[in-house]
């Protein structure tokens, strides 16, 4: 659920840059800041977190079934 916000927010990015090269520099800002306010927000930063333990832990399984 979370690395689904992470991504949804990565989305609103990237639709606010679409569209802040046809509505102009004052929507495109709007968007930016939107999407900004999705990634910062405290389910961002968890899903963010869970998901860098979580590579860690299986970047150490994989390391250990490659060398042993």
């Amino acid at each position: 659920m979370t690395a689904v916000l992470v991504i949804i927010a990565a989305l609103i990015a990237l639709v606010g840059y679409a569209f802040g090269t046809k509505a102009g520099r004052s929507r495109y800002e709007k968007v930016e800041r939107g999407a900004r306010k999705v990634w910062n927000g405290p389910e961002a930063k968890k899903g963010r977190a869970h998901l860098q333990k979580l590579a860690k832990h299986n970047a150490k399984k994989i390391d250990k079934a490659l060398h042993h």
